[in-house]
Protein backbone atom coordinates (compact mmCIF):
# COMPACT_ATOMS: atom_id res chain seq x y z
CA UNK A 1 0.00 0.00 0.00
CA UNK A 2 1.42 3.38 -0.96
CA UNK A 3 1.46 6.49 1.27
CA UNK A 4 -1.24 8.03 -0.92
CA UNK A 5 -3.45 4.99 -0.55
CA UNK A 6 -2.82 4.96 3.22
CA UNK A 7 -3.80 8.61 3.43
CA UNK A 8 -7.01 7.87 1.52
CA UNK A 9 -7.94 5.10 3.94
CA UNK A 10 -7.17 7.28 6.95
CA UNK A 11 -9.18 10.15 5.51
CA UNK A 12 -12.14 7.87 4.81
CA UNK A 13 -12.05 6.49 8.36
CA UNK A 14 -11.85 10.02 9.77
CA UNK A 15 -14.90 11.06 7.76
CA UNK A 16 -16.79 7.97 8.91
CA UNK A 17 -15.94 8.57 12.57
CA UNK A 18 -17.08 12.18 12.20
CA UNK A 19 -20.34 10.98 10.64
CA UNK A 20 -20.95 8.66 13.59
CA UNK A 21 -20.22 11.46 16.06
CA UNK A 22 -22.46 13.92 14.23
CA UNK A 23 -25.28 11.42 14.04
CA UNK A 24 -24.94 10.53 17.72
CA UNK A 25 -25.38 14.18 18.71
CA UNK A 26 -28.28 14.69 16.30
CA UNK A 27 -30.02 11.50 17.44
CA UNK A 28 -29.75 12.58 21.07
CA UNK A 29 -31.60 15.82 20.30
CA UNK A 30 -34.06 14.56 17.69
CA UNK A 31 -37.62 13.56 18.62
CA UNK A 32 -39.00 12.70 15.18
CA UNK A 33 -38.37 9.40 13.37
CA UNK A 34 -38.59 10.83 9.86
CA UNK A 35 -36.07 13.59 10.64
CA UNK A 36 -33.83 10.98 12.23
CA UNK A 37 -33.91 8.72 9.17
CA UNK A 38 -33.32 11.57 6.73
CA UNK A 39 -30.29 12.85 8.64
CA UNK A 40 -28.93 9.32 8.84
CA UNK A 41 -29.14 8.99 5.05
CA UNK A 42 -27.45 12.37 4.53
CA UNK A 43 -24.49 11.52 6.76
CA UNK A 44 -24.00 8.04 5.28
CA UNK A 45 -24.09 9.50 1.79
CA UNK A 46 -21.34 11.99 2.69
CA UNK A 47 -19.24 9.49 4.64
CA UNK A 48 -19.16 6.92 1.84
CA UNK A 49 -19.24 9.45 -1.00
CA UNK A 50 -22.28 7.70 -2.50
CA UNK A 51 -25.23 9.94 -3.47
CA UNK A 52 -28.05 7.38 -3.21
CA UNK A 53 -28.87 6.14 0.30
CA UNK A 54 -32.21 4.97 1.64
CA UNK A 55 -33.90 3.37 4.63
CA UNK A 56 -36.33 0.55 3.94
CA UNK A 57 -38.93 0.10 6.67
CA UNK A 58 -40.21 -3.44 7.05
CA UNK A 59 -44.02 -3.67 7.03
CA UNK A 60 -44.60 -7.34 7.86
CA UNK A 61 -48.39 -7.03 7.95
CA UNK A 62 -48.25 -6.03 4.28
CA UNK A 63 -45.33 -8.25 3.28
CA UNK A 64 -43.50 -5.18 1.99
CA UNK A 65 -40.54 -2.91 2.54
CA UNK A 66 -41.26 0.79 2.11
CA UNK A 67 -38.64 3.36 1.12
CA UNK A 68 -39.36 5.37 4.28
CA UNK A 69 -36.50 7.84 3.82
CA UNK A 70 -33.66 8.59 1.43
CA UNK A 71 -31.50 11.20 -0.25
CA UNK A 72 -31.03 12.11 -3.94
CA UNK A 73 -33.86 9.94 -5.23
CA UNK A 74 -36.24 11.19 -7.92
CA UNK A 75 -39.57 12.66 -6.84
CA UNK A 76 -42.22 10.06 -6.01
CA UNK A 77 -39.77 7.44 -4.74
CA UNK A 78 -39.37 8.15 -1.02
CA UNK A 79 -42.52 7.35 0.89
CA UNK A 80 -44.11 5.55 -2.06
CA UNK A 81 -41.93 2.84 -3.63
CA UNK A 82 -42.13 -0.60 -2.02
CA UNK A 83 -40.38 -3.94 -2.46
CA UNK A 84 -41.45 -7.39 -1.37
CA UNK A 85 -39.95 -8.53 1.93
CA UNK A 86 -38.96 -11.90 0.46
CA UNK A 87 -35.64 -13.07 -0.97
CA UNK A 88 -36.46 -11.69 -4.42
CA UNK A 89 -35.57 -8.11 -3.41
CA UNK A 90 -32.16 -6.95 -2.10
CA UNK A 91 -33.62 -5.60 1.14
CA UNK A 92 -35.79 -8.66 1.67
CA UNK A 93 -32.81 -10.92 0.99
CA UNK A 94 -30.76 -9.10 3.64
CA UNK A 95 -33.68 -9.21 6.06
CA UNK A 96 -34.16 -12.94 5.62
CA UNK A 97 -30.43 -13.63 5.79
CA UNK A 98 -30.16 -11.42 8.89
CA UNK A 99 -26.74 -10.23 7.83
CA UNK A 100 -25.18 -7.57 5.55
CA UNK A 101 -25.53 -8.22 1.84
CA UNK A 102 -23.21 -6.52 -0.67
CA UNK A 103 -23.23 -6.71 -4.44
CA UNK A 104 -20.37 -5.16 -6.44
CA UNK A 105 -22.07 -5.76 -9.81
CA UNK A 106 -25.86 -6.00 -10.00
CA UNK A 107 -25.71 -6.97 -13.67
CA UNK A 108 -24.45 -10.44 -12.71
CA UNK A 109 -26.33 -10.76 -9.42
CA UNK A 110 -28.26 -14.04 -9.16
CA UNK A 111 -29.30 -14.05 -5.50
CA UNK A 112 -32.15 -11.58 -5.99
CA UNK A 113 -33.75 -9.39 -8.64
CA UNK A 114 -32.74 -5.75 -9.10
CA UNK A 115 -35.80 -3.55 -8.45
CA UNK A 116 -36.92 -1.32 -11.30
CA UNK A 117 -36.38 1.82 -9.22
CA UNK A 118 -32.67 0.99 -8.94
CA UNK A 119 -32.41 0.40 -12.68
CA UNK A 120 -34.07 3.76 -13.34
CA UNK A 121 -31.43 5.44 -11.19
CA UNK A 122 -28.54 3.62 -12.84
CA UNK A 123 -27.44 1.74 -9.72
CA UNK A 124 -24.53 -0.61 -10.38
CA UNK A 125 -23.47 -1.71 -6.88
CA UNK A 126 -25.10 -1.81 -3.47
CA UNK A 127 -24.83 -2.87 0.16
CA UNK A 128 -27.57 -3.55 2.73
CA UNK A 129 -27.30 -3.77 6.51
CA UNK A 130 -30.03 -4.62 9.02
CA UNK A 131 -31.51 -1.93 11.26
CA UNK A 132 -32.30 -3.90 14.38
CA UNK A 133 -35.39 -3.49 16.56
CA UNK A 134 -36.46 -4.39 20.07
CA UNK A 135 -38.86 -7.09 18.90
CA UNK A 136 -38.10 -7.35 15.17
CA UNK A 137 -35.87 -5.48 12.70
CA UNK A 138 -37.05 -1.98 11.81
CA UNK A 139 -35.78 -2.56 8.30
CA UNK A 140 -32.67 -2.10 6.18
CA UNK A 141 -30.15 0.69 5.55
CA UNK A 142 -29.14 0.53 1.89
CA UNK A 143 -26.35 2.32 -0.01
CA UNK A 144 -26.66 2.34 -3.82
CA UNK A 145 -23.68 3.30 -6.01
CA UNK A 146 -24.15 4.45 -9.58
CA UNK A 147 -20.71 3.19 -10.54
CA UNK A 148 -19.12 -0.21 -9.91
CA UNK A 149 -17.93 -0.32 -6.33
CA UNK A 150 -16.60 -3.05 -4.11
CA UNK A 151 -17.88 -2.31 -0.63
CA UNK A 152 -15.16 -3.69 1.62
CA UNK A 153 -15.13 -4.91 5.19
CA UNK A 154 -14.40 -1.41 6.55
CA UNK A 155 -17.41 0.02 4.73
CA UNK A 156 -19.67 -2.77 5.95
CA UNK A 157 -18.35 -2.47 9.52
CA UNK A 158 -19.05 1.28 9.47
CA UNK A 159 -22.57 0.73 8.15
CA UNK A 160 -23.31 -1.94 10.75
CA UNK A 161 -22.24 0.35 13.58
CA UNK A 162 -24.22 3.17 12.03
CA UNK A 163 -27.32 0.96 11.62
CA UNK A 164 -27.08 -0.11 15.28
CA UNK A 165 -26.88 3.55 16.33
CA UNK A 166 -29.88 4.27 14.14
CA UNK A 167 -31.85 1.36 15.61
CA UNK A 168 -31.20 2.59 19.15
CA UNK A 169 -32.19 6.13 18.18
CA UNK A 170 -35.44 4.92 16.59
CA UNK A 171 -36.30 2.96 19.73
CA UNK A 172 -35.57 6.03 21.89
CA UNK A 173 -37.82 8.27 19.80
CA UNK A 174 -40.59 5.67 19.74
CA UNK A 175 -40.35 5.21 23.53
CA UNK A 176 -40.50 8.95 24.06
CA UNK A 177 -43.51 9.18 21.72
CA UNK A 178 -45.26 6.41 23.67
CA UNK A 179 -44.49 8.12 26.98
CA UNK A 180 -45.70 11.46 25.61
CA UNK A 181 -48.94 9.93 24.36
CA UNK A 182 -49.41 8.15 27.67
CA UNK A 183 -48.87 11.40 29.58
CA UNK A 184 -51.36 13.19 27.33
CA UNK A 185 -53.90 10.40 27.77
CA UNK A 186 -53.41 10.48 31.54
CA UNK A 187 -53.90 14.23 31.54
CA UNK A 188 -57.09 13.92 29.51
CA UNK A 189 -58.27 11.10 31.79
CA UNK A 190 -57.54 13.17 34.90
CA UNK A 191 -59.49 16.12 33.52
CA UNK A 192 -62.39 13.88 32.50
CA UNK A 193 -62.39 12.17 35.90
CA UNK A 194 -62.35 15.55 37.63
CA UNK A 195 -65.23 16.71 35.46
CA UNK A 196 -67.17 13.54 36.18
CA UNK A 197 -66.57 13.73 39.93
CA UNK A 198 -67.71 17.36 39.87
CA UNK A 199 -70.90 16.37 38.06
CA UNK A 200 -71.61 13.49 40.41
CA UNK A 201 -70.96 15.61 43.50
CA UNK A 202 -73.25 18.28 42.10
CA UNK A 203 -75.96 15.68 41.59
CA UNK A 204 -75.48 14.31 45.10
CA UNK A 205 -75.74 17.82 46.49
CA UNK A 206 -78.98 18.33 44.56
CA UNK A 207 -80.35 15.02 45.85
CA UNK A 208 -79.50 16.01 49.41
CA UNK A 209 -81.04 19.46 49.15
CA UNK A 210 -84.20 18.29 47.39
CA UNK A 211 -84.87 15.21 49.49
CA UNK A 212 -87.43 16.54 51.91
CA UNK A 213 -86.95 16.10 55.66
CA UNK A 214 -90.43 17.40 56.47
CA UNK A 215 -92.49 14.85 58.35
CA UNK A 216 -89.60 12.36 58.38
CA UNK A 217 -87.38 11.04 61.09
CA UNK A 218 -83.63 11.21 60.61
CA UNK A 219 -83.63 7.49 59.82
CA UNK A 220 -86.33 7.90 57.17
CA UNK A 221 -84.47 10.79 55.55
CA UNK A 222 -81.23 8.82 55.63
CA UNK A 223 -82.90 5.78 54.07
CA UNK A 224 -84.48 7.77 51.23
CA UNK A 225 -81.21 9.59 50.49
CA UNK A 226 -79.07 6.42 50.54
CA UNK A 227 -81.51 4.59 48.27
CA UNK A 228 -81.11 7.34 45.68
CA UNK A 229 -77.34 7.24 46.03
CA UNK A 230 -77.41 3.49 45.41
CA UNK A 231 -79.31 4.02 42.17
CA UNK A 232 -76.72 6.59 41.17
CA UNK A 233 -73.92 4.20 42.15
CA UNK A 234 -75.41 1.44 39.99
CA UNK A 235 -75.27 3.70 36.95
CA UNK A 236 -71.70 4.80 37.72
CA UNK A 237 -70.55 1.19 38.15
CA UNK A 238 -71.87 0.26 34.72
CA UNK A 239 -70.16 3.32 33.21
CA UNK A 240 -66.78 2.37 34.64
CA UNK A 241 -67.21 -1.28 33.64
CA UNK A 242 -67.84 -0.29 30.02
CA UNK A 243 -64.84 0.07 27.72
CA UNK A 244 -66.36 2.97 25.82
CA UNK A 245 -67.98 4.43 28.97
CA UNK A 246 -71.42 4.00 27.48
CA UNK A 247 -74.16 2.09 29.24
CA UNK A 248 -76.77 -0.32 27.96
CA UNK A 249 -80.10 0.89 29.46
CA UNK A 250 -81.34 -2.69 29.55
CA UNK A 251 -78.49 -3.70 31.87
CA UNK A 252 -79.07 -0.57 33.94
CA UNK A 253 -82.80 -1.25 34.27
CA UNK A 254 -82.16 -4.80 35.46
CA UNK A 255 -79.58 -3.53 37.97
CA UNK A 256 -81.71 -0.75 39.46
CA UNK A 257 -84.96 -2.74 39.51
CA UNK A 258 -83.46 -6.03 40.74
CA UNK A 259 -84.66 -5.60 44.38
CA UNK A 260 -88.26 -5.33 43.13
CA UNK A 261 -88.03 -8.32 40.76
CA UNK A 262 -86.03 -10.84 42.76
CA UNK A 263 -89.10 -12.75 44.01
CA UNK A 264 -91.02 -12.47 40.75
CA UNK A 265 -89.30 -11.15 37.58
CA UNK A 266 -92.74 -10.81 35.97
CA UNK A 267 -93.61 -8.14 38.49
CA UNK A 268 -91.78 -5.64 36.30
CA UNK A 269 -91.57 -6.58 32.62
CA UNK A 270 -88.60 -4.91 30.93
CA UNK A 271 -88.17 -4.56 27.20
CA UNK A 272 -86.14 -1.99 25.31
CA UNK A 273 -84.24 -1.23 22.13
CA UNK A 274 -80.48 -1.68 22.01
CA UNK A 275 -78.78 1.67 22.51
CA UNK A 276 -75.78 3.12 24.38
CA UNK A 277 -76.19 5.91 26.91
CA UNK A 278 -73.59 8.48 27.86
CA UNK A 279 -72.66 8.67 31.58
CA UNK A 280 -74.89 11.66 32.38
CA UNK A 281 -77.80 10.01 30.54
CA UNK A 282 -77.26 6.75 32.43
CA UNK A 283 -77.31 8.56 35.79
CA UNK A 284 -80.63 10.24 35.06
CA UNK A 285 -82.10 7.07 33.54
CA UNK A 286 -81.17 5.10 36.66
CA UNK A 287 -82.50 7.74 39.07
CA UNK A 288 -85.79 7.96 37.19
CA UNK A 289 -86.30 4.19 37.35
CA UNK A 290 -85.39 4.11 41.04
CA UNK A 291 -87.87 6.89 41.82
CA UNK A 292 -90.64 5.20 39.84
CA UNK A 293 -90.03 1.83 41.49
CA UNK A 294 -89.85 3.31 44.99
CA UNK A 295 -93.12 5.15 44.48
CA UNK A 296 -94.78 2.06 42.98
CA UNK A 297 -93.69 -0.04 45.95
CA UNK A 298 -95.13 2.46 48.44
CA UNK A 299 -98.24 3.66 46.68
CA UNK A 300 -98.66 1.79 43.40
CA UNK A 301 -98.70 -1.51 41.55
CA UNK A 302 -95.55 -3.05 43.03
CA UNK A 303 -97.00 -2.73 46.52
CA UNK A 304 -99.92 -5.09 45.89
CA UNK A 305 -99.87 -8.78 45.02
CA UNK A 306 -101.71 -8.56 41.72
CA UNK A 307 -100.05 -5.37 40.49
CA UNK A 308 -97.54 -5.35 37.63
CA UNK A 309 -95.43 -2.84 35.75
CA UNK A 310 -94.49 -2.72 32.10
CA UNK A 311 -91.29 -0.79 31.31
CA UNK A 312 -90.25 -0.29 27.71
CA UNK A 313 -88.49 2.07 25.38
CA UNK A 314 -87.97 2.41 21.67
CA UNK A 315 -85.94 4.54 19.28
CA UNK A 316 -87.71 7.11 17.15
CA UNK A 317 -86.63 9.56 14.48
CA UNK A 318 -87.69 13.08 15.50
CA UNK A 319 -86.73 16.12 13.42
CA UNK A 320 -83.76 14.33 11.95
CA UNK A 321 -82.33 12.99 15.20
CA UNK A 322 -82.77 9.79 17.17
CA UNK A 323 -84.74 9.90 20.41
CA UNK A 324 -85.52 7.38 23.11
CA UNK A 325 -89.17 7.17 24.04
CA UNK A 326 -89.60 5.47 27.42
CA UNK A 327 -92.87 4.39 29.00
CA UNK A 328 -93.51 3.18 32.57
CA UNK A 329 -97.03 1.73 32.88
CA UNK A 330 -98.46 0.41 36.17
CA UNK A 331 -101.41 -1.99 36.02
CA UNK A 332 -103.77 -3.70 38.47
CA UNK A 333 -102.57 -1.56 41.33
CA UNK A 334 -104.53 0.51 43.82
CA UNK A 335 -106.63 3.38 42.57
CA UNK A 336 -104.52 6.53 42.48
CA UNK A 337 -105.21 10.24 42.40
CA UNK A 338 -102.91 13.17 41.59
CA UNK A 339 -100.97 14.37 44.66
CA UNK A 340 -102.02 17.63 46.30
CA UNK A 341 -98.46 18.91 46.20
CA UNK A 342 -95.41 18.15 44.08
CA UNK A 343 -92.84 16.36 46.20
CA UNK A 344 -89.21 15.65 45.40
CA UNK A 345 -90.03 12.49 43.44
CA UNK A 346 -92.41 14.35 41.16
CA UNK A 347 -89.98 17.23 40.63
CA UNK A 348 -87.15 14.76 39.94
CA UNK A 349 -89.14 12.82 37.35
CA UNK A 350 -90.77 15.74 35.57
CA UNK A 351 -88.23 18.54 35.90
CA UNK A 352 -84.73 17.40 36.88
CA UNK A 353 -84.52 14.31 34.67
CA UNK A 354 -86.05 16.05 31.67
CA UNK A 355 -83.75 19.06 32.05
CA UNK A 356 -80.59 16.98 32.43
CA UNK A 357 -81.48 14.81 29.44
CA UNK A 358 -82.56 17.78 27.29
CA UNK A 359 -85.90 16.07 26.80
CA UNK A 360 -89.45 16.13 28.10
CA UNK A 361 -91.26 14.08 30.74
CA UNK A 362 -94.83 13.62 31.84
CA UNK A 363 -96.57 11.86 34.75
CA UNK A 364 -100.17 10.71 34.17
CA UNK A 365 -102.21 9.74 37.22
CA UNK A 366 -104.63 7.35 35.57
CA UNK A 367 -107.04 5.58 37.91
CA UNK A 368 -105.85 2.25 36.51
CA UNK A 369 -102.23 2.99 37.34
CA UNK A 370 -99.50 5.56 37.10
CA UNK A 371 -98.00 6.25 33.69
CA UNK A 372 -94.69 7.97 33.02
CA UNK A 373 -93.46 9.08 29.61
CA UNK A 374 -89.89 10.27 28.99
CA UNK A 375 -88.46 11.34 25.63
CA UNK A 376 -84.85 12.46 25.16
CA UNK A 377 -82.30 12.61 22.32
CA UNK A 378 -79.58 10.01 21.92
CA UNK A 379 -76.09 11.54 21.73
CA UNK A 380 -74.11 9.94 18.89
Amino acid sequence: MTDGQSQTVEERLRVQRAALADFGLFAFQCDDVDSLLHRACELVSAALDVPLVKVLEHLPERGEMLIRSGVNWKPGVVGHETFGDNEDSPGGYALRADQPVASSDLSVEDRFETPDVLLRHGVKSMVNVIIAGEQAPFGVLEVDAQEPRNFGEDDIAFLRIYANFLAAAIERVRSHDALRRSAQEQSVLARELGHRVKNVLGLIRALASLTSAAGRTAEEFRGAFIDRLQALSAAESLVFDSRDERVDPLALAHEVLAPYRQDDPKKIAIEGASVRLLPRQARMFGLALHELATNAAKHGAIGVAEGTVRLGWCLEEVNGRREISLTWQEMDGPEITPPKRRGFGTRLLEDVVAHELKGKAELLYDRGGLQYRLDFPVDE
